[in-house]
């Protein structure tokens, strides 16, 4: 068994794996969340060091909290309590394509600069970005509001079609009925992030097996 570690990931080693569908990590975890792992029909616990596979479906529950972040580039997803969201990851030659379903909840998403699609959608709307940092607080009955904490995030209704950028210190909301806009951020409107409170693995490891059978273990460090 041949042990590669990475104290920064090697991104051609990850890559080369392309039968892999591994895509994301839970590097932290705090109260009740649970997956539904692709391809089963029932839901159990989340626990810190999870690997996360394209398709896998996590919800959080009234005091639930999660961190996730992708293997490619170490871009992160926190959902928050009430949430349910669905990991899709799709590899490319260099990078992995990203989408997230996003029934209902509260999501930061903190996105590496991207080669590549990152896509949050919801019943409502969808964000496309590139790179940047926001919340995303979605409600199938009024609507999405995403608050910009850094970079831009395209916002489209999916009624309408209608479009905006949300930037720093900007709120994008849509609507159900179709409608879009934008406000100046109100402080007490952005969700507190407890991830700093919280403790989770140093280091994890992929475990990957080749076409021939060869097996190869990815060791992944981060703070």
């Amino acid at each position: 068994m041949k042990i590669i570690r990475h104290i920064i990931f090697s991104f051609t080693l990850i890559f080369s794996i392309a039968f892999s569908s591994k895509v994301a990590v839970a590097t932290k975890v705090k109260g009740q969340v649970e997956i539904m792992a692709v391809g089963k029909k029932g839901f159990s616990d989340l626990m810190p060091g999870t690997i996360l596979s394209d398709g896998d479906k996590i919800r959080t529950g009234s005091s639930g909290f999660t961190a996730i972040i992708f293997i490619d580039d170490k871009s992160t997803l926190k959902v928050k309590d009430n949430s349910e969201v669905v990991i899709n990851g799709k590899r490319t030659a260099a990078s992995i394509s990203k989408k997230i379903n996003m029934d209902e909840g509260t999501i930061r998403a903190t996105v590496k600069k991207q080669n590549t699609d990152f896509v949050i959608q919801t019943p409502t709307s969808v964000a496309s970005v590139k790179g940047t940092d926001f919340w995303l607080v979605s409600d199938p009955e009024t609507g999405d509001q995403i608050i910009g904490i850094e970079g831009i995030v395209g916002l489209t209704n999916s009624e309408t079609g209608q479009e905006i950028e949300v930037t720093e210190g900007m709120s994008g909301l849509s609507t159900p009925d179709g409608n879009v806009g934008l406000t100046e951020t109100d402080p007490s409107s952005i969700p507190e992030d407890p991830s700093d409170d919280i403790e989770g693995p140093s280091e994890v490891k992929i475990y990957l097996e080749g076409p021939n059978g060869e097996q190869k273990v990815i060791i992944i460090e981060y703070q």
